[in-house]
């Protein structure tokens, strides 16, 4: 018997991960592997120019940071569309990607934080013959990529706290790179909130407001306020 049910897990297991897996198509994949690692090449050259050692500690908390800040917010869209039987796939977009990395390399100290979006498609009748529904569906999907940068900024901030105490406690260089990954982790995913939810075409907060004005309020004013809290609190205390 304990065979048996061994071997029925690992069957569960291979199907969930199969299914998982099937939820994406290779060019999907390669696109975001390629939009997550020029955006980290992007903002690790804005913390240190060249490619020494102090770089490739900022690329690596960039790209910790990013796979929280843009992938899970890009995959959230993804997996909510998914939730009501719409295709949904994400698409770099190559100028986007490249103007974000020849800034940095140009010296200046910004970041072009649009490498691209996810797709979804709906029903062609959907919007037509449930306008209402249509609205309150796409609106959920557009909010929770935003929701889920609170939730990473938030998480990122707890992280900050706990890593400061203990590195006064237990100095290491281990602790030390925590700190710096959750200090961008929080102000980075705050204000990747705000962005989005700015109610501009085709920004998310443009479909969130036109669903649910007073959601889009409760969103938008809660962004601004972490994000001037982790700034002042958390962001500046390590870059300022």
């Amino acid at each position: 018997m304990p065979k048996v049910r061994i071997t029925q897990k690992r069957n569960g297991i291979r199907k969930a991960i199969r299914k998982f897996a099937n939820r994406f198509t290779l060019t999907e994949v390669w696109n975001i592997l390629v939009a997550w690692i020029i955006l980290s090449v992007a903002i690790g050259l804005i913390f240190y120019e060249g490619f020494g050692l102090n770089f490739f500690i900022a690329f690596a908390a960039s790209a910790i940071v990013l796979w929280f800040g843009f992938i899970m917010h890009e995959l959230m869209h993804k997996f909510t569309a998914q939730g009501y039987r719409y295709h949904a796939e994400f698409r770099m977009w190559l100028w986007g990607v490249l103007l974000a990395l020849v800034l940095p390399l140009l010296g200046l100290p910004y970041v072009f934080a649009a490498p691209g979006a996810t797709y979804f498609s709906p029903d062609s009748q959907e919007m037509y013959l449930d306008p209402a529904g249509f609205r309150r569906r796409y609106g959920i999907i557009s909010l929770a990529g935003p929701r889920t940068n609170l939730i990473s900024g938030v998480a990122f901030s707890a992280l900050f706290f706990l890593f400061v105490y203990a590195f006064e406690m237990f100095p290491s260089g281990l602790l030390a790179f925590g700190i710096i990954v959750a200090s961008i982790g929080s102000f980075i995913n705050f204000y990747w909130a705000v962005f989005n939810l700015l109610p501009i075409n085709p920004l998310d907060g443009y479909k969130v407001i036109n669903w649910n004005k007073r959601l889009w309020v409760y969103y938008f004013v809660l962004s601004i306020a972490l994000t001037v809290f982790s700034f002042f609190f958390i962001y500046s205390k390590i870059f300022y």
